[in-house]
């Protein structure tokens, strides 16, 4: 299991991508990614841990490589 400062690293990331592809909800993200706001709000505060799939969703969203959201 990783470390928590890792989660909250990759947390951190996704709301960082978010805000610089000018996405400023939460919920306009879960509207752009397909992606339930829950589980956004999860990822960034580090209460969930990144699977490949959501990467890949959230780096079309936001634009990107989906890898740079997995640690």
């Amino acid at each position: 299991m990783k470390a928590r400062s890792q989660i909250n690293y990759a947390g951190q990331k996704v709301r960082k991508a978010r805000l610089d592809a000018h996405i400023g909800t939460q919920k306009e993200l879960a509207e752009k990614s397909g992606i339930p706001a829950n589980i956004i709000s999860d990822l960034e505060r580090g209460k969930r841990q990144m699977s490949p799939a959501w990467a890949k969703r959230i780096a079309e969203a936001v634009g990107g490589e989906w890898s740079d959201f997995i640690d």
